[in-house]
């Protein structure tokens, strides 16, 4: 059985299918999820998205910011160790080596790129 998410907009609850999320935040008790030009809401905990969607390609960057793989466009080195992930509609912040490093295994990029 397919993995789906419900997202709310607008009064109304949609399904969502996880590969055309671009990246789940959180938003004070609610997650904002991201999907093209398209905004819902869930009620859910970003760490059970986070456990959930991991075999789908989420990795979490930062405490509140779940992002889906297929949606990063490019990566670029912002310092020593940081690189800044730039999402079909978003651009994440500079994220620690560890976590880039997770981002990078799975992107098609040159072998050490984290290095």
């Amino acid at each position: 059985m397919p993995t789906l998410l419900i997202g709310e907009r607008e009064h109304r609850s949609y399904t969502l299918n996880p590969e055309k999320i671009d990246y789940i935040e959180s938003d004070g008790n609610y997650m904002s999820i991201r999907s093209g030009n398209a905004a819902y809401i869930s009620r859910d905990t970003i760490k059970r998205l986070a456990g959930v969607l991991a075999h789908l390609g989420f990795i979490r960057i930062e405490r509140s910011l779940l992002v889906n793989i297929r949606a990063v466009l490019y990566a670029e080195t912002v310092s020593r160790g940081r690189f800044a992930f730039t999402l079909t509609f978003r651009r994440t912040p500079a994220v620690e080596r560890h976590l880039s490093g997770l981002i990078l295994q799975a992107l098609p990029l040159a072998p050490n790129s984290t290095g």
